[in-house]
């Protein structure tokens, strides 16, 4: 676990609009239930029908939700997550879902930068077609 990995984690989960504040001490030490709602809130996040079992109470639901979320991570986005890291709940387990998050919040971004041209697009379409306009009348004068 590297500082660098846990503050960019924070941020990004932060631009992506996770409803609790993370702090970079949560991952000092194991924080299962964290983890467990933090991946919950990522798979419903890239698909929101997707159904993953949110019990975690024993060890056996805490292995079958592990093994739930990474399956559905390496079918649906290609993303191979270790699964062991994950179980450990740690700084470790930061590197894991750093890259979930890193998809996550790079398409946002496209998505973002997208609805940025599109409308400079328009603005630039209306300026030309008016000045178009204006050339013309001028022309017909």
């Amino acid at each position: 676990m590297s500082f660098r990995d846990l503050r960019n984690f924070t941020e990004m989960m932060r631009a992506l609009g996770y409803p609790r504040l993370i702090s970079m001490e949560n991952f000092r030490s194991p924080n299962f239930t964290l983890v467990a709602e933090i991946l919950i809130w990522l798979v419903k996040r890239y698909e929101p029908q997707m159904d993953i079992p949110t019990d975690v109470d024993t060890e056996s639901d805490r292995i079958f939700f592990i093994k739930a979320v990474a399956q559905f991570m390496a079918t649906k986005a290609h993303i191979k997550l270790n699964t062991k890291r994950l179980y450990q709940a740690d700084g470790y387990a930061v590197k894991e879902m750093l890259k979930i998050t890193s998809v996550l919040y790079s398409a946002m971004k496209t998505k973002q930068m997208a609805l940025g041209e599109q409308t400079e697009e328009e603005n630039s379409k209306f300026k030309f077609d008016l000045g178009s306009r204006v050339r013309f009348t001028l022309l017909l004068c």
